[in-house]
């Protein structure tokens, strides 16, 4: 993920739609980087794939606004076949005037908010449980997830991802936190949440890091390990 210098002070005026844009059939592709601890969380590491988010159909949600089905197929990262593709998930996207809604596993996250300019804030994880990951991840990363301050940065500015520029794109950061990173004191508890979105003008989602992770010190004789979860999506094309 990079920017450039190009600078204003002046809000985006325009529509959220025009940062997520949506229509059946289309889709972005993307290199995705799933980072996992594995060896009882001795180690860490990274399965690659290629994804594709394609737009299926509309939809109605049962407050009766219109929304759209979307599908994250996966296959083998430098995979050419088509053939290939296995739909591993899918999500609803639902706009509004004041905001995108994305709910996916039964979790609602407002993704986009009104107004779009740099500095706004808002809590995109409100209506969130507490502890939403805590049937897989046993980290306390996450008790904290409804407040998470979305904030926007570089506010339809141009972006480079791995040598391709966007022109108007905007950064949300959503949580930049950590405690014992890099884990200097090993005998002290250190975990890190970190999770960016970047969405490009015309286009959509162009850029997603995660990292959520949690180090337990060594205890009883038993070495210290992490637990939790890494992902990156970088876009490679679209339609």
């Amino acid at each position: 993920m990079g920017s450039c210098e190009k600078k204003t002070d002046s809000p985006f005026e325009g529509s959220l739609n025009e940062y997520l844009p949506l229509q059946v059939g289309k889709y972005i592709r993307y290199q995705l980087d799933s980072t996992v601890y594995i060896h009882f969380g001795q180690r860490d590491t990274v399965i690659s794939y290629e994804a594709k988010d394609v737009v299926e159909e509309e939809i109605t949600d049962n407050a009766g606004r219109q929304g759209f089905r979307v599908v994250r197929y996966l296959r083998d990262a430098g995979s050419a076949e088509d053939t290939e593709w296995t739909s591993a998930l899918a999500y609803r996207v639902t706009p509004t005037r004041e905001s995108i809604e994305i709910l996916e596993d039964n979790l609602k996250f407002q993704k986009l908010r009104i107004p779009l300019k740099d500095g706004y804030h808002w809590h995109g994880n409100s209506f969130l449980p507490y502890s939403p990951y805590y049937t897989v991840y046993q980290f306390s990363n996450d008790e904290d997830i409804d407040i998470w301050d979305y904030t926007y940065h570089n506010v339809n500015q141009p972006t480079l991802i791995d040598g391709k520029q966007f022109d108007n794109t905007v950064t949300v950061i959503q949580v930049a936190d950590s405690v014992n990173v890099p884990i200097t004191y090993p005998d002290g508890l250190a975990y890190r949440n970190y999770w960016v979105e970047q969405y490009a003008k015309g286009i959509g989602l162009i850029y997603k890091e995660v990292a959520m992770w949690e180090y337990q010190p060594p205890n009883g004789g038993n070495p210290g390990y992490k637990t939790g979860f890494g992902i990156k999506m970088t876009i490679l094309d679209h339609n």
